[in-house]
């Protein structure tokens, strides 16, 4: 493991996701809070000054962005991304990142990967970037390797992530590659956050886009999914709920949420499941959370999902 100091500049421009910045800084801040400094952040822009966030933030610098000395870069995600993708500066700055000095770490957070692909660092390479910029990403930039449903990948020194969350998941990836998996999970225990999530970024997307449906039948449908998920649904059941033919249901679910009410219950289920697993809780009271009928019926839906079994998913990532 790597012990010595590393210092880390991060990119600002305007239009940066706010959390991209703030979670991975946070992160990489608090593994110095018991009196060691492991890394030494700086915050640069291209011009040395001040940007506006995409929420409207403004946020100051350090510095203005070189590539003077031995540091990683990180570069963020947002809305500023298709604008800073063709800035010259950066794409001069990122040309010289592959030979320039060695053991220099690029970063990206979210759609922060379209910099790195546009500079070319990701040709050949494998990566991920948030999956909303899927489509695009693999027609713009067809030598990537793109792998979206992953929520980080790590290729050498070149280092992606898929979303705001996933650059913290990153960023405690990167101190327990540097300095062990005791020091990753004192931090995240600090930020109250998983040490490891499961799955890829994509795996409960569908779950996020049915929520927050502003269908009004589909809502009274949900909540009562959620407030009771080991009911013994039926489509029928779930149709009535809402007070739809179970055709229309199946239609405008599939529409708003890209699955079916049925799929949808199940990933639900699987969700609560995980997240209880992930906690430390038992096997028994993961089912009776989460609304499987039985151990069968929950350990099929983790293999369908998640690839693999409710064992393994515990001796990985619960919280002993």
């Amino acid at each position: 493991m790597d012990k010595t100091l590393r210092q880390i500049d991060i990119l600002l421009f305007d239009g940066l996701n706010i959390l991209d910045v703030a979670g991975p800084a946070q992160v990489f801040s608090s593994a110095n809070e018991d009196g060691t400094e492991r890394y030494r952040l700086r915050f640069v822009s291209m011009d040395g000054m001040g940007v506006t966030s995409s929420c409207g933030l403004r946020l100051q610098v350090d510095t203005t962005a070189s590539t003077d000395g031995r540091r990683d870069l990180l570069i963020p995600g947002g809305t500023g991304v298709d604008q800073a993708m063709h800035d010259r500066m950066i794409l001069d700055i990122l040309a010289t990142w592959p030979s320039e000095m060695e053991d220099r770490r690029v970063i990206s957070i979210c759609s922060g990967a379209l910099v790195l692909a546009n500079a070319g660092l990701l040709n050949g390479r494998k990566a991920t970037t948030h999956w909303r910029r899927a489509r695009q990403v693999r027609q713009q930039f067809p030598e990537v390797r793109w792998s979206t449903d992953e929520l980080y990948h790590i290729d050498g020194e070149v280092m992606t992530s898929a979303g705001v969350a996933s650059g913290i998941d990153l960023a405690l990836e990167i101190i327990k590659r540097d300095h062990g998996g005791a020091l990753a999970l004192a931090v995240a225990r600090e930020l109250v956050v998983y040490l490891k999530r499961a799955g890829g970024q994509t795996q409960f997307a569908d779950l996020l886009e049915a929520q927050f449906s502003g269908d009004r039948e589909l809502g009274r449908l949900l909540d009562a999914l959620q407030d009771n998920p080991g009911r013994d649904w039926t489509l029928e059941l779930m149709a009535e709920v809402a007070g739809l033919t179970p055709r229309t249901l199946s239609r405008r679910f599939s529409a708003s949420a890209g699955l079916t009410p049925v799929k949808y219950l199940e990933r639900y289920r699987l969700k609560r499941a995980a997240d209880v697993l992930s906690g430390g809780a038992p096997v028994g009271s993961a089912i009776r959370v989460s609304g499987f009928s039985d151990f069968q019926q929950m350990q099929r839906a983790f293999k369908r999902h998640l690839n693999t079994t409710v064992g393994e998913y515990r001796e990985k990532f619960a919280d002993s």
